[in-house]
């Protein structure tokens, strides 16, 4: 993320499900926020709502979206190599992904972070692909 914002042709970032913030990393937080980026943890989320957080980012602009696994509670993802509990459940993320692809264009979507070493159950990995297959639907609704 700390790239991309460099980049002239990024105008912005919204950051959804922060829950951790090491020492290695709070510079980079820091600079995330000194630069413009929003950044909501999960209980910011889910104290705003689907609505109140898709309110947050600016409507009808070009959306790149890109998903950490390790946003997803570990009781629904483990298969990560950073679980940390207090993460999103699978409805609160689709009702934002969602009306995201109704508020602008999402040009594009990656999904990082799966380890499927770390889930013997599989669980995760057919989270992850269920999550791009519903949103690929949401994108393609929408238009």
């Amino acid at each position: 993320m700390r790239r991309a914002v460099e980049q002239a042709h990024v105008s912005g970032l919204t950051q959804i499900g922060i829950r951790n913030v090491s020492s290695t990393a709070r510079e980079g937080y820091a600079d995330a926020r000194a630069r413009g980026s929003t950044i909501l943890s999960v209980r910011q989320v889910r104290k705003l709502g689907a609505q109140g957080v898709l309110d947050v980012i600016p409507a009808g602009a070009r959306y790149y979206v890109t998903i950490d696994i390790d946003g997803f509670d570990p009781s629904i993802a483990p298969g990560t190599g950073t679980p940390s509990h207090g993460g999103f459940l699978y409805y609160e993320v689709m009702e934002i992904l969602q009306g995201l692809a109704r508020r602008g264009k999402v040009v594009g979507v990656d999904l990082v972070e799966v380890a499927p070493a770390y889930d013997p159950s599989g669980i995760t990995s057919f989270l992850a692909a269920q999550v791009l297959l519903n949103f690929l639907g949401y994108i393609f609704a929408g238009r």
